[in-house]
């Protein structure tokens, strides 16, 4: 079941609030893989060593399917990361990872608490996502190449043409055009060497 249309976050959006003398930091960014949501999850562990705790979660297509990761990193089981990825799930968020940095301020919330002041700190950065105007749709598209030859090249170029597809790039070999494009449907030619699905 490939996905057709999802939406994600454009950039980084960064919020921080104030509960029970804990501070939280949620840090929320739109990711392309899971590789990348990883990458950005060490750095911001990096970047806030000296907290209490950096909670992370993730949505991400992978292989046609949604792949979903959650870490209480430390607080009590089942009351940040799920609250987090919970928070993603009801606003329908893909291609997004999350961070949740707290700075424990002497006041134990209690299970209740941190399930409520986890899914908050989410919940506030997707608002002021939502604000910002940084919720994009992104629809599903493939990414191919076509390897033309030139007796056949402006006749297959008028063809591409009709078909309303995206030309991205062309390059030149001494018998070939190699073709670079994007379109909502794969195109069934014999010239197509390589097919990716993409999201745009």
């Amino acid at each position: 079941m490939e996905i057709e249309r999802f939406q994600t976050i454009e950039g980084i959006i960064e919020t921080k609030i104030n509960i029970e003398r804990s501070i939280f930091i949620t840090t929320l960014k739109g990711v392309q893989t899971e590789e990348e949501a990883k990458a950005f999850i060490s750095e911001i562990n990096k970047k806030y060593q000296d907290a209490t705790h950096n909670c992370p979660a993730y949505r991400v297509i992978h292989n046609g399917s949604i792949l979903e990761f959650s870490s209480d990193a430390g607080e009590p089981s089942g009351t940040a990361g799920l609250p987090m990825l919970n928070t993603l799930r009801k606003h329908q968020l893909l291609n997004v990872a999350v961070v949740v940095t707290r700075y424990f301020g002497g006041v134990k919330l209690g299970v209740r608490g941190l399930i409520d002041a986890y899914s908050q700190a989410v919940e506030i950065a997707v608002e002021k996502a939502q604000s910002e105007r940084r919720i994009i749709e992104k629809k599903r598209a493939y990414k191919q190449k076509l390897k033309i030859d030139f007796l056949s090249y402006g006749k297959k170029m008028q063809q591409l043409s009709y078909m309303g597809v995206t030309i991205l790039d062309i390059s030149y070999t001494e018998e070939y055009a190699l073709i670079e494009l994007i379109h909502s449907e794969p195109l069934d030619m014999p010239e197509v060497v390589s097919t990716e699905l993409v999201y745009v």
